[in-house]
C-alpha cells in the first residue's frame, strides 16, 4: 500500500430518513419486529424485489473509509448462484457515515429461495486517518491497493437468508474496526497499514402497514436531482443520484414535505437534496421529506470538521461524500481547505425540531463550529488549486460517535449519558474536552442489547452541539459499541 501524508499548521479555535424496514440485527439487537408469517416461506418460481442497503459498524477511529463495490452474488442451498448486482459504473461505499444507519444503494429481483452464502467484491479502498502533533494536523491517507482488479471481500452470513414475500431488504454491515490494520507511528516511516474489507450481510423485512416510521436504524440521504416527472396521475417522482453512484428512483406524493422549496414544481436537475425515505410494500422508495439548502450549489461534501479557525474564518473538512462539478473524477481523500465569510449560512438540517425541554440551546453557527462535529456544505466551487473556497452553506447533520459511559444522570424528561471518547476521536484534539453529553428522551431509539450503563461502550446517533466549549448530542438511536 502507497500511503501519502499531509500535514497542516493547527490554527487554534476561540434528522432523519425514516426506511420503513424492520432492522436490528446489524444494530446489536434483536429484530425489532415479526415478519409476515404468510410471506415467510420461498414460492419456487417467483421473484422478491430487494433493496440492498448499507451500513456499518464502527469506533471513531477513521475519519472516513470508502471502495468501490463491484458485485454481490448469492448461492442458494441447492448451489445455484444469483447475481443481486454488478455495477458498472462501481457503486462508491463509504463506511463511516453509515455508521449505525442504514442506506438504500442498489435494488434487484431476486428469485425467491434460502440462501446460504454470498460473495461480495471490491476495488480501490481508501481511508483517512487524523493525528496531531507539534501543532500539526497530519491527514494520513491509504490511497492504493495491490491491483485494480475486483477482489473479494471476506462476508459471513450469521444464519442463511431466506428471500421471500413481495419486497425486502438486505443489510451489507461493513465491520470497519476488522477490516482496518493501523501500526506504527502515523507522523513516522514506520506507519503501515493492511485492509481486509469484511461484512456481515443480514435479511431485512419490510414492516407491514410501515409508511414512514423506522422500527429499527436511521440515515441521511443526500444526492443530485438528476431527473423529475410524474409517474402516475397520484404521483410524481425523482431520480436521485448519490455521492457513491446509485441512481435511486423516488416517488413523491401530497403528504411529502419540502423545505428550502415551496414544492415539487421548484426542484430541477443538479441540486443537492436531503431525503427522507420509506420503503413500501411493493419495494418502491418514497420521499416523505426533501430538503434543498441551497439551490444554486454546484458542489457538495459531508463529513467531520478539522482544524476550525474562527477568527480567520477557515477549516479542514475530510470528505465523506463528495459530490459535483469539481467532484466528477474521482475521491478526493485527505482534508480539504475551505473558508466561510459573513455570507455564509449556517443551519441545522431540516429534520430536526429542538424540543422546547431541551436543557441547553441547540446552536449551530460560525462561532461554535467545533472539531469532529459532522457537516454538509455546499459552494460553488471547490477546485483542486487555489485559494480556499468559500462554503454557501454549513449545515449541521446528524452522526455516530462511540464512547464509553461515565455517568448517567438526568434533566427534566432527558435522561443524560456523560460518554468518554477515545484519544483519537475526531471529538478530541489535544487540550480540548473528552466527553460527550449525550441527552436522550423517551423519542430516542435504544437499539442496544448492551444495558446504557457505566462502563460500558455504545453507538450515539444525533446532532453535535457545541454549547460554549461543552459537546452536547441531541439523540436519535443508541446502539451497541464497538471496542475501542
Amino acid at each position: 500500500m502507497k500511503l501519502f501524508e499531509r500535514c497542516i499548521p493547527c490554527q487554534t479555535a476561540g434528522f432523519v430518513v425514516a426506511l420503513a424496514i424492520v432492522a436490528g440485527s446489524v444494530a446489536g439487537c434483536g429484530t425489532n419486529g415479526v415478519m409476515n408469517t404468510a410471506d415467510s416461506t420461498p414460492v419456487q418460481g417467483q421473484s422478491t424485489s430487494v433493496t440492498v442497503l448499507l451500513s456499518s459498524t464502527a469506533n471513531d477511529q477513521l475519519a472516513n473509509f470508502q471502495m468501490s463495490l463491484d458485485s454481490l452474488t448469492l448461492t442458494d442451498q441447492n448451489g445455484k448462484a444469483v447475481t443481486v448486482f454488478s455495477l458498472d459504473p462501481k457503486q462508491l461505499a463509504e463506511s463511516i457515515h453509515s455508521n449505525s444507519v442504514l442506506e438504500p444503494i442498489a435494488a434487484a429481483s431476486i428469485p425467491q429461495g434460502v440462501y446460504t452464502s454470498a460473495a461480495l467484491t471490491f476495488s480501490n479502498p481508501q481511508f483517512t486517518y487524523v493525528t496531531y502533533a507539534a501543532n500539526y494536523i497530519y491527514f494520513n491517507t491509504g490511497l492504493t491497493f495491490t491491483g485494480n482488479s475486483p477482489q473479494p471481500a471476506a462476508v459471513n452470513l450469521p444464519s442463511p437468508i431466506t428471500i421471500s414475500g413481495s419486497a425486502m431488504g438486505l443489510v451489507l454491515d461493513s465491520r470497519v474496526s476488522q477490516s482496518v490494520t493501523i501500526e506504527g507511528n502515523p507522523q513516522g516511516d514506520n506507519f503501515a497499514t493492511s485492509i481486509t474489507p469484511t461484512f456481515i450481510i443480514t435479511p431485512e423485512s419490510i414492516s407491514s402497514g410501515a409508511t414512514t416510521a423506522l422500527n429499527g436504524m436511521e440515515t441521511g440521504i443526500f444526492g443530485q436531482v438528476t431527473s423529475t416527472g410524474p409517474v402516475s396521475s397520484d404521483a410524481n417522482s425523482l431520480v436521485l443520484t448519490t455521492p457513491g453512484g446509485s441512481a435511486l428512483t423516488l416517488k413523491l406524493n401530497d403528504a411529502t414535505t419540502y423545505q428550502g422549496l415551496d414544492g415539487y414544481s421548484d426542484l430541477a436537475s443538479g441540486m443537492f437534496a436531503d431525503v427522507d425515505l420509506a420503503i413500501q410494500q411493493d419495494g418502491s422508495l418514497l420521499a416523505t421529506r426533501v430538503e434543498v439548502a441551497d439551490t444554486t450549489a454546484r458542489d457538495l461534501v459531508t463529513g467531520p470538521v478539522f482544524n476550525p479557525n474562527n477568527q480567520a474564518g477557515s477549516f479542514n473538512l475530510v470528505g465523506e461524500r463528495e459530490q459535483g462539478d469539481d467532484f466528477s473524477s474521482e475521491f478526493r481523500s485527505g482534508g480539504l481547505a475551505l473558508r466561510f465569510t459573513g455570507a455564509t449560512r449556517f443551519r441545522v438540517f431540516g429534520g430536526f425540531t429542538a424540543a422546547q425541554s431541551l436543557p441547553f440551546a441547540p446552536i449551530f453557527d460560525s462561532g461554535s463550529l467545533a472539531t469532529g462535529q459532522d457537516i454538509a456544505i455546499t459552494a460553488a466551487s471547490i477546485p483542486t488549486t487555489g485559494p480556499f473556497p468559500v462554503v454557501s452553506t454549513a449545515t449541521l447533520i446528524p452522526q455516530t460517535v462511540d464512547g464509553t459511559i461515565s455517568a448517567v444522570s438526568s434533566s427534566g424528561s432527558y435522561t443524560i449519558y456523560a460518554v468518554t471518547l477515545a484519544a483519537y476521536d475526531p471529538l478530541t484534539p489535544p487540550g480540548e474536552a473528552s466527553t460527550l453529553n449525550v441527552y436522550a428522551s423517551s423519542s430516542t431509539q435504544m437499539l442496544n442489547s448492551t444495558p446504557a450503563a457505566v462502563g460500558n461502550v455504545l453507538r450515539f446517533h444525533g446532532l453535535v452541539f457545541n454549547d460554549r466549549g461543552t459537546l452536547r448530542m441531541v439523540c436519535d438511536e443508541a446502539a451497541d459499541g464497538v471496542s475501542e
